[in-house]
């Protein structure tokens, strides 16, 4: 029978090796690579074409969230399982809409995580329980305003969700343009769009917006 591969996408080396240890105890399992955020896991997605990617949506740079679509462009028959300790919705709804076929908690146990891999080779959505507990009790606490404001929030395209992630998280307009290999006045284009857009008037603004829709975390 031939293994499973997999490729272990997160930023925390601890948390990919002792993933790692975890999946050499599961049958017919084989951890092919490894990558530390989302433009590396779309270079060794489309180089290695794994059976299955298990990704984080945390990540600098590139969110798991919007890798999630550009690894299913790059390798289509990669099913994604996310593992992260956020069970918020929009996590969970955005990550199944770019191409991702299962969400668990870094808090499950191992067997949860065995059936979650079983479901998603087998073609099947997979939400743990407690994950599917958490979306009708944020459904059901969220106001109808406050459900209309979270979908008025994909006004940006995704490459200007991209560069304002990177934007908040502190990198310079020349450094941006760097990680994705764009000239700097189309980044300062991207920026000016942005803030018009969102009808931002000061960067203090923009780094706001970031953390209030979860593109970036405070410590």
């Amino acid at each position: 029978m031939n293994k499973t591969s997999i490729l272990l996408v997160d930023d925390h080396i601890l948390v990919r090796e002792g993933l790692h240890q975890l999946l050499l105890t599961f049958d017919n399992i084989d951890v092919i690579g490894q990558a530390g955020n989302g433009y590396e896991a779309i270079k060794l997605a489309e180089k290695l074409k794994p059976d299955i990617i298990i990704i984080d949506i945390s990540m600098p740079q590139l969110r798991g969230v919007e890798a999630i679509k550009e690894i299913k462009r790059v390798s289509s028959l990669t099913k994604i399982l996310v593992l992260s300790m956020h069970d918020r919705e929009e996590y969970i709804k955005q990550s199944l809409k770019n191409g991702a076929s299962g969400y668990l908690l870094k808090n499950s146990a191992s067997e949860e995580l065995k059936s979650a891999l079983s479901f998603i080779l087998n073609d099947q959505i997979y939400l743990s329980p407690a994950i599917s507990k958490s979306i009708v009790t944020d459904w059901l606490s969220e106001s109808g305003s406050d459900r209309l404001k979270k979908e008025n929030t994909g006004q940006l395209t995704n490459r200007e969700t991209e560069v304002l992630k990177l934007l908040a998280e502190g990198y310079s307009n020349k450094e941006v343009a760097s990680i994705l290999h764009v000239s700097v006045k189309t980044i300062e284009t991207h920026r000016y769009r942005i803030m018009e857009k969102l009808e931002l008037q000061n960067f203090a603004a923009l780094i706001k917006y970031a953390i209030k829709h979860n593109l970036i975390e405070i410590s």
